[in-house]
């Protein structure tokens, strides 16, 4: 099979475990885990060419990997509609397409959404490409991405996707999700979701909302995704990241609090690397597919 990123895949029409023969043009493929569409904000080190031409992304060969598993129906309450924003560059795509194949992270969940600054091909699923949602760009760096969440935020409001879930869920690529662990223990808060606005504090240092995790129940995200430009017009919400813009918009939208220190294992918190042993929904930081794989099996007891 062809090289990730280095061969044209034209010829072979084979790629790797998780990756896709993607098309550029009539003159070159390549093996690459995603595939975004339009014009590359930056020169990519994958693109041989280096011209910030678009890519086709017509699909030539599929990766070896076997089929990620159907999304799988769930009985019992709550369901879940769960979301991230991504980088189309970096290591991000591939632990996406990871994710993907394995059926992990939003991928088990009832509902979810990929948001990006250009629409990304993913891979396939259930017969069909996954693709995220545009925003635009370019993103900008943890401290200053608020903006690039308005933006997702917006579409999530304007295409209704959290209005048919228990909870939503948004998580960060570089987690480690396990939504198989995180029902049972919302379920054992007795929330009244379509009537009690509850998001969770998940931090025990600083008695705060992290950002690899956070969740808040179907009447807070009618409330939030309905008036959180509100918030964006408060300068102190608008001085740090994300995950500070929406813990301090929920409490100025009167949305209650609770405190579950079981929920996120993340390193910013307590500053000692995640285990994945302990028995948490999620774990943070992991930036690479091996290190991603392995929290994961051992999260699974393997």
């Amino acid at each position: 099979c062809a090289k990730d990123y280095q061969d044209d895949c034209r010829s072979a029409k084979c790629c790797n475990d998780y990756a896709t023969c993607f098309e550029k043009s009539e003159g070159w493929a390549a093996c690459r885990p995603t595939c975004a569409l339009g014009v590359p904000e930056e020169l990519p080190p994958w693109d041989p060419t280096a011209d910030k031409k678009p890519w086709t992304c017509k699909v030539l060969a599929p990766a070896r990997a076997p089929p990620p598993p159907p999304p799988a129906p769930w009985a019992d309450p709550p369901t879940l509609f769960c979301f991230l924003v991504a980088l189309v560059m970096g290591n991000e795509p591939e632990l996406l397409r990871h994710q993907l194949s394995t059926g992990s992270s939003i991928f088990g969940c009832d509902h979810y959404a990929i948001f990006s600054e250009q629409a990304m091909i993913i891979g396939p699923r259930a017969g069909k490409m996954v693709e995220s949602i545009a925003i635009g760009g370019p993103m900008h760096t943890s401290k200053s991405n608020t903006p690039d969440f308005i933006r997702a935020w917006k579409k999530i409001q304007e295409m209704g996707l959290h209005k048919h879930s228990d909870w939503s869920v948004k998580v960060d690529p570089d987690a480690v999700y396990l939504p198989s662990i995180l029902r049972p223990k919302l379920k054992a808060h007795e929330v009244t979701t379509d009537t009690d606005m509850v998001f969770f504090k998940n931090c025990p240092k600083y008695k705060s909302m992290q950002g690899p995790l956070e969740v808040f129940s179907k009447a807070a995200a009618l409330e939030f995704f309905d008036t959180f430009e509100t918030c964006a017009e408060q300068g102190y919400i608008m001085q740090r990241g994300e995950d500070w813009f929406f813990d301090r918009c929920l409490e100025r939208l009167h949305v209650r609090s609770i405190e579950d220190f079981n929920l996120l294992d993340d390193k910013y918190c307590t500053d000692v690397a995640p285990t994945c042993s302990n028995g948490m929904a999620a774990f943070h930081p992991f930036k690479t597919v091996d290190a991603h794989v392995q929290c994961l099996e051992t999260a699974k007891g393997k």
